[in-house]
């Protein structure tokens, strides 16, 4: 998986958001192989209003060419499916409004986990309507499962992509970090996989009962630190025992760094 440098300049670009969303996916498995994914996303009300701004700056929206995107469009939801993987359908969806902002709830069926694939990049659940973001690329989990007694499932994660640090510009760094915390604010994205049953045997390194966390990121309570958020910003991890190390024990972030994750479970 991504370098958490890696993962707060993908961030910090995509769609240039005042404000930010907040998105949760649990993965959940039965012994046989078959299961749901549960996506909630939630964008906040200082993004929604980032999204008008940048419609309504946009040349050429005088007739409402470029408009803000639907955050509840379950016409879209029910066509994320194919991207899931050959099986998967959509089950349900549903509107999210309350005093943080707005966003959904979506439920989706599989028949066979081996078929589903799964996208860690965060920017694949932004609906950005007519402006393109700033990153398409797919960062897919690929799932293998072989059913038993115990039942064995398989993950495995995009490799990380570790580049040099490019040398920035006096005085772009520091506007690059304000930026970052700007956007970030608010900010929180887990992917989870929940099977059906005990955990018998896993490498994961973060799992709590019958879950396994891949991904959680709480950007309050990484900023909540101003001096650990630069050190993570800035840093430029070459392996992945260096990103390891330096997100051990950090309040507010977990990332699987394991290739492959092995779930043994009944």
């Amino acid at each position: 998986m991504k370098s958490l440098r890696l993962v707060l300049v993908a961030l910090a670009t995509l769609l240039g958001l005042t404000g930010c969303f907040q998105v949760e996916k649990v993965v959940k498995v039965k012994p046989d192989g078959s299961g749901t994914v549960e996506e909630t996303v939630l964008f906040t009300k200082a993004a929604l209003a980032s999204f008008q701004q940048m419609a309504a700056s946009v040349p050429g929206n005088k007739e409402g060419a470029a408009k803000a995107p639907d955050i509840y469009d379950e016409a879209k939801l029910k066509d994320a499916a194919a991207k899931m993987g050959a099986g998967v359908t959509f089950v349900s969806a549903q509107k999210i409004s309350n005093e943080q902002g707005e966003g959904f709830t979506a439920t989706y069926a599989f028949s066979d986990i081996n078929k589903l694939t799964i996208d860690q990049n965060p920017g694949e659940a932004v609906p950005t309507g007519n402006v393109k973001a700033s990153s398409d690329k797919r960062e897919p989990i690929v799932f293998h499962f072989t059913k038993g007694t115990p039942a064995e499932l398989t993950l495995t994660t995009t490799p990380p992509n570790f580049q040099p640090r490019k040398v920035q510009p006096p005085g772009m760094e520091d506007m690059a970090m304000k930026m970052m915390k700007k956007i970030l604010q608010d900010m929180h994205l887990s992917l989870v996989v929940e099977v059906q049953g005990t955990i018998l045997e896993t490498n994961a390194e973060y799992h709590d009962g019958p879950c396994v966390t891949l991904l959680d990121l709480d950007f309050n309570k990484v900023l909540a630190d101003p001096e650990k958020f630069q050190a993570l910003a800035r840093a430029n991890p070459q392996t992945l025992q260096d990103a390891k190390a330096l997100i051990k024990g950090l309040d507010g972030v977990k990332i699987e760094t394991a290739p492959e994750v092995k779930i043994k479970f009944q």
